[in-house]
């Protein structure tokens, strides 16, 4: 197969495909006489697996260390399973932060809509905004004697 077919089918671009041979995720493929590339099912079946474990959260560099230890012999589950629960535990924190966030956001926009300012006030940026704001002026700067 061609490199256009490769990428057609797992679903990735041409330049991809480069990419991952540029960063040593993929092999170099063999040649026509032609000079094209020629990919074989194990080329596919490598594709795949990369772009599988990109969606479940895998950095390149941690996809190109699994493959290292496969083509050492070394069977990389025990390590894929401690990336995966570190990834786990990431994207849990996120969440907790996107939580309190959005708990935030609600509470604003509440009073907001329950105090509307539709006009200037001086010296005010957005009067709702410096509303919500904790401590007043002086967030997070010492108070001057």
């Amino acid at each position: 197969m061609r490199i256009g077919e490769v990428a057609n089918d797992v679903g990735v671009t041409v330049q991809t495909v480069r990419f991952y041979e540029r960063r040593g995720l993929m092999p170099p493929p063999s040649r026509r006489e032609s000079g094209y590339r020629e990919y074989g099912e194990a080329d596919v079946r490598r594709l795949e697996f990369i772009r599988h474990a990109k969606a479940l959260g895998f950095s390149l560099e941690e996809i190109r260390e699994i493959l290292r230890m496969r083509e050492r012999g070394q069977c990389p589950c025990t390590d894929v399973t401690k990336m995966a629960e570190q990834h786990l535990a990431s994207a849990d924190a996120e969440i907790r932060r996107l939580q309190r966030f959005r708990r935030e956001l609600r509470q604003a926009l509440t009073v907001w809509k329950q105090k509307p300012t539709r006009s200037l006030s001086a010296g005010a940026i957005c009067v709702l905004i410096e509303r919500t704001m904790k401590g007043g002026r002086n967030h997070g700067r010492k108070k001057s004697a």
